[in-house]
């Protein structure tokens, strides 16, 4: 029962699907091809990718207020772990742009 269990979270959080982010152009186009086969549409990662590969949780509120944009913008350009590096493949716009339009709009800031 566990296994069947695992098995459909991982099909589930891992199966990368055309969303509505492939309709939009711009820098939500960029996180589309390359972001979010991992990060998902909604910024959390899937359950696998958390644990191997300690992929970020975007909506997580104190990672977020952890984590500077310039860290951010080195750990894209440069890469991080299991992540690759996207300098030369991305233009320095797309890749401020994937960390401060794409990485901070699933940040809700607490209520004060």
């Amino acid at each position: 029962m566990i296994i069947v269990i695992f098995c459909a979270f991982l099909i589930y959080g891992c199966n990368p699907k055309q969303t509505y982010l492939s309709e939009k152009s711009g820098v939500w186009a960029v996180y589309d091809r390359e972001c979010r086969k991992c990060h998902k549409v909604h910024g959390k990662g899937c359950i696998i990718g958390k644990f191997l590969f300690k992929i970020p949780n975007f909506t997580n509120t104190k990672w977020q207020d952890n984590a500077s944009d310039s860290r951010l913008i080195i750990a894209v350009a440069n890469g991080k772990g299991k992540m690759p590096g996207y300098k030369g493949k991305l233009t320095n716009e797309e890749i401020v742009d994937l960390v401060k339009v794409c990485v901070r709009s699933y940040y809700t800031p607490p209520e004060k």
